[in-house]
């Protein structure tokens, strides 16, 4: 979760979250159903977040190409350890978005790791304030990307508003 605010306080929020999550969560299988969710994990990270938005009234997101990239690339970056877990980088991944989009009228970032399934993850992040925050912002364009290291899988959902 950011906000391009605070980030010594995000950064040690966002630690606590990723240790509950991968302490917490033992029933994910890195499946979900697929009556309901089906495809990639990307689609189905999107499937649970636009499920949680609509019941709360709000519009779905779009999943776009250009800012699932960004999220792939932090995602893989994790993974493979060149950069930390959190969200150096943000700024960045913003600008390139802009870069190709247009200007961003606003933005956030939730990340997550474990040994998660996607209605896992999503749900970790709602139970979690300044994450459910960000999923229930006025945005209305998402980026998910995943990367897998060992058992552990690590994620990024990248909300603009555009």
């Amino acid at each position: 979760m950011l906000i391009l605010k605070n980030r010594r306080i995000l950064a040690l929020l966002i630690a606590m979250f990723a240790v509950f999550q991968v302490s917490a969560c033992s029933r994910a299988t890195g499946k979900a159903d697929s009556s309901t969710a089906g495809g990639s994990m990307d689609e189905q990270i999107l499937y649970y977040t636009n499920k949680f938005r609509q019941s709360h009234g709000l519009k779905p997101l779009q999943l776009d190409e250009t800012i699932s990239q960004q999220a792939r690339r932090h995602s893989r970056d994790m993974a493979n350890g060149s950069t930390g877990f959190g969200h150096e980088g943000f700024e960045d991944r913003v600008a390139n978005v802009s870069k190709k989009m247009g200007r961003v009228g606003a933005a956030a970032e939730n990340v997550a790791y474990g040994t998660l399934d996607a209605e896992s993850v999503v749900d970790g992040w709602i139970k979690s304030p300044g994450h459910r925050k960000n999923m229930l912002g006025d945005y209305n364009l998402i980026g998910i990307g995943t990367a897998e290291k060992g058992r552990l899988t690590f994620f990024t959902q990248v909300f603009i508003k555009h």
